[in-house]
């Protein structure tokens, strides 16, 4: 008894001289967990992985439900299809809302603003994409669901597809000889029968014929 009476003294004064050690519990952890900060450096990960066309980094940080509503590289080849109209331009985290294990962020990109939901699950905050744009990911293929959003016009530019040919290396262009006609003469050859001199006697003029002398009288 004098023994467990020396421990508990002991804890006594470990726990006046250390009041935070005391304070220090399992549900404190997990509310730092849960606070503003993690949300908004969770939320902006995710964003700037989408902002950034990193599609695949962006899926993986979907809820465990979300992701089975369609497949990392099925979601990935949907933005080749129909890239993001505004690429490339980041989300700024305006206000952070939680409720629990729930979390709304609001974000706006090029003056438009955006509601996202989050959620705590496995020890992080995950993106929540709305019912209904998984509810189109169950229903529809990514190929349906690209041309309704071409068809809607929420697609940006696709890139061209680079010429098969190097353009630096010009190709020669394919003559084809032509083959002289024979019944017309090449002027560039000579003609053999103008260089031989005729065969035929020069012409000889005939003597003049003088008219006959006048008689005398």
């Amino acid at each position: 008894m004098a023994v467990g009476l020396l421990i508990g003294a002991a804890l006594s004064v470990v726990t006046v001289l250390d009041p935070a050690a005391s304070s220090k519990s399992p549900s404190a952890a997990r509310d730092s967990e849960r606070s503003e900060t993690t949300v908004r450096q969770a939320a902006q990960v995710g964003l700037d992985a989408y902002s950034g066309g990193s599609y695949g980094d962006f899926w993986d940080l979907w809820s465990a439900q979300a992701q089975t509503a369609v497949a990392r590289e099925e979601y990935v080849r949907l933005f080749q299809l129909c890239p993001q109209p505004v690429p490339d331009v980041r989300f700024t985290i305006a206000t952070v809302t939680i409720t629990g294990d729930d979390a709304r962020v609001q974000a706006t990109r090029s003056g438009d603003t955006a509601d996202f939901a989050f959620r705590y699950e496995g020890g992080s905050w995950r993106y929540v994409p709305p019912p209904e744009e998984l509810q189109e990911y169950r229903a529809q293929g990514v190929d349906q669901l690209a041309r309704l959003r071409q068809a809607a016009g929420t697609c940006g530019a696709v890139a061209s597809t680079p010429p098969t040919s190097d353009p630096s290396v010009p190709v020669p262009p394919t003559s084809v000889p032509t083959v002289p006609d024979p019944a017309v003469p090449d002027p560039t050859v000579p003609d053999p029968a103008a260089s031989v001199p005729s065969n035929s006697a020069p012409a000889v003029p005939d003597p003049p014929v003088s008219a006959p002398a006048t008689p005398p009288a």
